[in-house]
C-alpha cells in the first residue's frame, strides 16, 4: 500500500516560538492621569494611563486598527476547518504507555538474612553484602526499608495513573533481593529508568533536606550512562524538593554503589530526607506530605521525558481508500491550527506598528494551547499577581509582625481590583519588615520557586526613577493562573475572588458575552496593554493572556485584545 505523507496543519504541532516583535521593551515615560481625577498612586495601570485626547486620536487615525472584517476573516477560517469534511479519523494515544519505570525501594527487613555479600560491579573484586535494613526514624520508629516501600507503593499507583508501566523489585519487605539482582531486574525487563528510593541518616540531628545520587562520568561501569541519569536525577530533586519544601542539597555522585554499578539504564538515588531529623522523620510520615513527595517525583520524570502536561501522540488513518499514515506530536500545541493563525493574523496590523506581542491561551477541559511567546514584558500591573501570591504565602509571618490580617486583605483587594499602586507597595514593604528591597526579595523568591526564571520584581509602583524593572513573561503567567485555577498557591481562591472583580473590562472581558464570568488583571504603560484572565465558559474553561508592549496606540491594543479575546470564547466556550 502506498504510504500517503498527509498536510500536519490542521493537527496538534509542536511549534518554534513565533516572533512578533523584536526583543524585549525596557523604556517607560509617565503619562497622566484620566480626566477623572483618579490619583495616580491608583493606577499602575496608569503607571500611564491609555490616555486618550487628541493625542489618542490622531494616532489612531494613522494606524491600522482592528476591523470587524478581520476578525471575520479570522473566525470564517476556524469555521472552514471545523466544518470540513473529513475522512480521516485521529486517536490520542498517552505515550507514556511506552515507557517502563522500575522503582527499586531500598533496603528490607532485618528478618531476611542478607549479610552475604556479592561482586559491587560487573567484574569487579570489590565484595559487599547484598543488601542492609537502612537506617531507622530517630522520632517516629519507622524503619527506612518501610518508608521506602509506603513512599514506592503510592508513587507506583502515580505513575500508572499517568500511563507509564512500572516494574518493582520488592512489594514486601520480606523477599530477598540483593542490590544486583534489583538492578538485573530492571535491566532484563527492559526498563527505561531506575529510580531508587532511599532516606537519610546522619549523626548530626539538625542536618536536614533531600539529595540524589548517580554514577559519575569517570565510572567504568555506567559512566555512558552519566548523562541521562545525571538529568533525571536533577529534575527528581529539584521537583521533589519545590513539591515538599525540603532543602535541596544537590545531586550527588557516587562510584560505590551496587545497585547503580550493575544498572544497564539510566538510574538515580533519591535521598528522600533525613530520618535521624526531627521535622524530616514526622514529616515523611505525614499521609498529606506523602502525597507532595510522591507529585514531587512524578513531576519530575515527567519533565525527564518532556511529558510534563497533556502530551499524547496522534495518529490518524485516513478511511477512504484503506491507506494509512501516522502523524507523531507529543504536545497538545495547537499553535499552528487554524485557531493559532487567526490569533496571529489579528496581531499582524501590531507588529507592522513595532509592536511585541505574546500570546498564550489554554483550554483547560481538552489541554489544547497556543503558545505565541516572543519575550519578557515590563509587566506594568501584571506583577502585582506574583505580590499577591507572595503576601499569602508569608500571611502567619506577616501577622505575628504584628500587621491586622483584615488590613493586609484590605490591601491586597484594592491592589487587584482597581489596581492600587499603594496598596501594592505597602505589601511589599511588610513582606520586608519595612524594607522595600527586602519585599521585593521575597516576592523574587516566590517567583523562582514557581520554577519561573522570566518574570521578576526590580522596583516598586511608579518608582520610574529606579535603575531597575519588573518583568513578566506570557508561558509563566499563564502557568500561574493555571495554579491559581487549580488552587496550588496559598490564597488561590481569594486571588481568583479578586480578579473576578476587576473593575478594569475594556480588553478581555470586552470580547465575551456579560454572561461569561471573567476574571482577569490588567496592565497599562504609555506603550503597553496587558490582560491576563481564567474565563469560565459554558463548556469549557480556559485561560487567555496577552500581553502588547511597544505599541504605537494603545486604543488599538486595547481592541485587539478584545478581539483575540472574542476568537477565543467562541471556539471554546
Amino acid at each position: 500500500m502506498k504510504k500517503i505523507i498527509a498536510s500536519v496543519s490542521l493537527l496538534l504541532l509542536i511549534i518554534s516560538l513565533i516572533s512578533c516583535g523584536k526583543g524585549t521593551d525596557t523604556t517607560e515615560d509617565i503619562l497622566t492621569t484620566e480626566a477623572s481625577g483618579k490619583e495616580a498612586s491608583v493606577l499602575e495601570d496608569t503607571e500611564s494611563i491609555a490616555a486618550a485626547d487628541s493625542t489618542s486620536t490622531d494616532a489612531a487615525s494613522t494606524e491600522a486598527t482592528v476591523t470587524d472584517a478581520t476578525v471575520t476573516d479570522a473566525i470564517a477560517g476556524v469555521a472552514s476547518a471545523n466544518d470540513a469534511d473529513e475522512k480521516d479519523t485521529a486517536t490520542l494515544i498517552n505515550p507514556k504507555s511506552d515507557i517502563l519505570i522500575s522503582i527499586d525501594p531500598g533496603h528490607q527487613s532485618e528478618r531476611v538474612d542478607m549479610s552475604a555479600t556479592e561482586p559491587n560491579a560487573p567484574g569487579s573484586s570489590v565484595m559487599k553484602m547484598k543488601a542492609t535494613g537502612g537506617t531507622m526514624g530517630r522520632f517516629t520508629g519507622v524503619p527506612e526499608y518501610q518508608l521506602n516501600l509506603d513512599i514506592s507503593l503510592k508513587l507506583r499507583d502515580r505513575l500508572e495513573e499517568e500511563g507509564y508501566n512500572v516494574i518493582m523489585t520488592r512489594e514486601d519487605n520480606d523477599t530477598a533481593i540483593s542490590n544486583m539482582e534489583r538492578a538485573k531486574m530492571a535491566n532484563e525487563a527492559g526498563a527505561d529508568i531506575s529510580i531508587r528510593i532511599h532516606a537519610n541518616g546522619s549523626e548530626d540531628s539538625g542536618v536536614s533536606g533531600a539529595l540524589s545520587m548517580v554514577g559519575s562520568a569517570s565510572n567504568p561501569y555506567v559512566g555512558s550512562l552519566y548523562q541521562d541519569s545525571y538529568a533525571l536525577a536533577k529534575s527528581v530533586l529539584e521537583e521533589y524538593c519545590k513539591s515538599t519544601g525540603m532543602n535541596n542539597q544537590g545531586v550527588v555522585e557516587t562510584d560505590t554503589m551496587t545497585g547503580i554499578n550493575w544498572s544497564q539504564i539510566p538510574v538515580m538515588i533519591l535521598e528522600m530526607g533525613y530520618m535521624t531529623n526531627q521535622t524530616d522523620d514526622n514529616n515523611m510520615q505525614d499521609p498529606e506530605y506523602q502525597k507532595n513527595m510522591v507529585d514531587g517525583i512524578v513531576t519530575g520524570i515527567n519533565k525527564y521525558f518532556g511529558l510534563e502536561d497533556g502530551y499524547y501522540t496522534i495518529s490518524v488513518e485516513e478511511s477512504s481508500d484503506g491507506d494509512s499514515y501516522k502523524v507523531e506530536d507529543n504536545e497538545k500545541d495547537i499553535t499552528d491550527s487554524e485557531l493559532g493563525k487567526a490569533v496571529n493574523l489579528l496581531l499582524e496590523h501590531e507588529r507592522e506598528g513595532g509592536a511585541v506581542c505574546s500570546v498564550y491561551a489554554k483550554n483547560l477541559k481538552t489541554g489544547e494551547f497556543i503558545n505565541l511567546s516572543t519575550a519578557t514584558h515590563r509587566s506594568a500591573s501584571i506583577i502585582k499577581l506574583y505580590i499577591a501570591g507572595t503576601v499569602y504565602e508569608n500571611m502567619d509571618r506577616l501577622v505575628r509582625a504584628g500587621n491586622s490580617e483584615s488590613d493586609i486583605e484590605e490591601k491586597v483587594k484594592n491592589m487587584i481590583t482597581i489596581s492600587d499602586n499603594d496598596s501594592a507597595n505597602e505589601l511589599v514593604r511588610m513582606l520586608g519588615l519595612s524594607d522595600a528591597e527586602k519585599g521585593m526579595e521575597y516576592v523574587n523568591e516566590y517567583i523562582s520557586s514557581l520554577g519561573y526564571t522570566e518574570s521578576s520584581m526590580g522596583r516598586l509602583m511608579l518608582d520610574f526613577a529606579s535603575e531597575h524593572e519588573n518583568y513578566v513573561e506570557v508561558t509563566e503567567i499563564g502557568d500561574y493562573l493555571g495554579k491559581l485555577y487549580d488552587g496550588e498557591v496559598k490564597g488561590a481562591d481569594k486571588i481568583v475572588q479578586y480578579m473576578k472583580q476587576q473593575e478594569r473590562l475594556s480588553k478581555i472581558p470586552s470580547g465575551v458575552p456579560d454572561v461569561a464570568v471573567v476574571a482577569n488583571k490588567t496592565g497599562e504603560l504609555e506603550d503597553v496593554e496587558h490582560d491576563v484572565a481564567i474565563v469560565y465558559g459554558e463548556d469549557a474553561d480556559y485561560i487567555l493572556c496577552v500581553l502588547l508592549s511597544q505599541l504605537s496606540s494603545n486604543q488599538s491594543g486595547v481592541e485587539t485584545i478584545s478581539s483575540i479575546s472574542g476568537l477565543i470564547y467562541d471556539e471554546w466556550k
